[in-house]
């Protein structure tokens, strides 16, 4: 087997691991449907923006995915961290059931949800959607000035980086007023999960947590 043969049956799988995680990611994480009896964090403008930086990001790293002809070590180091990702997300969203809404939005009678990937950390779903980005955002860095030499510095800022930035921030603020208002509705139960589970990092708490 030559040289080239082994680089292009890489990049094959390489190619279908990664268009296999952007569909369970799609299905799991970007359950757009508003539900029965959700209601608003923030105004619909901000909730469709987000969905379009959402679709934007997953778009580019698909689009970059298939273009790719040459891989390293990096790239699967990339491809390992969407990969945690995507499996928090659905681990996520099968333990919400009914419960589950998308970012910005909230149930006027939530459920506190613990089982699961719920045991580990209290916002699974923003933790790994946030390990995808960070996976597929690398990636684009590592591959984009290979496809596109000229104009990939450009493109990365104008219109990667915003879309990047607002969805991560978007994401830890909503993660912060579901908190905030879990603990308005459920009072001593919600605070006694907090004592017990991470805001975001599994196992790792914040001082602040501790105290």
């Amino acid at each position: 087997m030559t040289a080239t043969t082994s680089n292009e049956i890489a990049v094959r799988i390489f190619q279908i691991t990664a268009g296999t995680l952007a569909g369970f990611f799609l299905y799991y994480g970007m359950d757009v449907r508003r539900k029965d009896g959700a209601k608003d964090f923030v105004a619909l403008v901000w909730q469709k923006l987000m969905k379009f930086c959402s679709f934007l990001l997953v778009g580019v790293a698909v689009w970059i995915t298939l273009s790719v002809r040459q891989l390293n070590a990096t790239d699967w180091l990339d491809l390992a961290l969407m990969a945690s990702g995507t499996a928090f997300v659905a681990a996520a969203k099968h333990a919400l059931g009914k419960a589950h809404t998308f970012t910005g939005q909230y149930l006027e009678k939530p459920k506190l949800v613990t089982r699961g990937i719920y045991a580990f950390t209290r916002n699974p779903l923003y933790f790994g959607v946030l390990q995808c980005e960070l996976g597929a955002s690398l990636l684009v860095i590592h591959q984009t000035p290979g496809l596109l030499p000229r104009i990939y510095l450009y493109w990365l800022t104008v219109l990667a980086m915003p879309a990047l930035l607002y969805a991560v921030s978007f994401n830890w603020v909503m993660a912060v007023c579901e908190s905030r208002y879990l603990e308005s509705i459920l009072g001593e139960e919600y605070r006694r999960y907090c004592a017990e589970v991470p805001f975001f990092v599994p196992w790792i708490r914040s001082k602040k947590e501790v105290k």
